[in-house]
């Protein structure tokens, strides 16, 4: 008889090869799973006996999580990643009926962009070194395309289309779009490749590493932080560019069907919020 995990293998491998899901998407089932299994190490080895997982069982784990000093918004992200697996363990019938729990409310305080006099301090400063070159034209490349960080850490140079202003980028569900950015965008980067070519061996990306290679997004962040540090600008993550973007795309006339396309939003309501 199956156990739990390997149903759970049976899971992924579905979500693998019929549904075609990203390697982030089996990352996040993957890591949902393992913190469940911390809780429950038992039941995963044992064979099943009609009863996987219960109602009690999440709402156990909810409230493991919780004390543990996770953050209700990374409760929340773990319970729709188990929700996914216990509907697809009630649609191949090896349970009789839907196992989920309600998520948890979360706050939504108003999201407040950066300010005129903040973006000035941003978009004039100097950049001396590579270091700062690298973080600078990439903070001011999200706040002129509105992408998404890991779209412009994943960008290639050749995405970039001098001629057209085009930034060709592959967003969530592995959908592609086309983002308009700007003249002054365009003089910055072409300075930034100048430097980035004499300084960081070969690499495809426009935004690499040191050593040519991938630049994680945690070394990234932390870049950007003493860079708002050097500024005196109030400590924000990368998405706080991209909520800039959007108000001040609204700010300048823009409606919000145009930006929702642009941003890569299914549903509208999300640009809406």
């Amino acid at each position: 008889m199956d156990t739990l995990s390997d149903l759970f293998a049976g899971f992924l491998r579905e979500r693998t090869y019929v549904q075609n899901v990203s390697p982030k998407t089996l990352a996040w089932y993957d890591q949902a799973w393992r913190s469940f299994a911390r809780t429950y190490p038992a039941c995963l080895t044992s064979p099943t006996q009609g009863t996987l997982i219960s109602r009690a069982d999440l709402e156990h784990f909810f409230m493991q999580l919780r004390q543990r000093g996770v953050r209700p918004v990374s409760c929340n992200c773990w319970l729709r990643a188990l929700h996914a697996f216990c509907q697809w363990l009630h649609q191949e019938g090896h349970t009789a009926a839907l196992v989920r729990i309600p998520l948890q409310r979360l706050d939504r305080p108003v999201l407040r962009p950066f300010t005129e006099a903040d973006l000035r301090r941003l978009v004039r400063f100097h950049p001396t070194t590579v270091a700062e070159w690298r973080i600078h034209a990439l903070a001011l490349t999200l706040l002129d395309t509105g992408c998404r960080m890991q779209e412009v850490l994943s960008a290639p140079v050749e995405a970039f289309d001098w001629d057209q202003l085009l930034l060709t980028v592959r967003g969530k569900g592995r959908k592609e779009r086309r983002v308009p950015f700007s003249h002054h965008l365009r003089k910055l980067l072409v300075r930034w490749v100048q430097r980035r070519d004499r300084a960081i061996p070969p690499s495809p990306l426009m935004f690499p590493a040191r050593t040519g290679t991938s630049w994680h997004y945690r070394n990234a962040r932390r870049s950007y932080y003493a860079l708002l540090r050097r500024l005196g600008l109030p400590r924000h993550g990368f998405h706080h560019l991209r909520h800039t973007f959007a108000t001040q795309y609204l700010k300048a006339g823009g409606d919000v069907v145009r930006l929702s396309i642009i941003l890569g939003h299914t549903e509208i309501s999300t640009t809406m919020r």
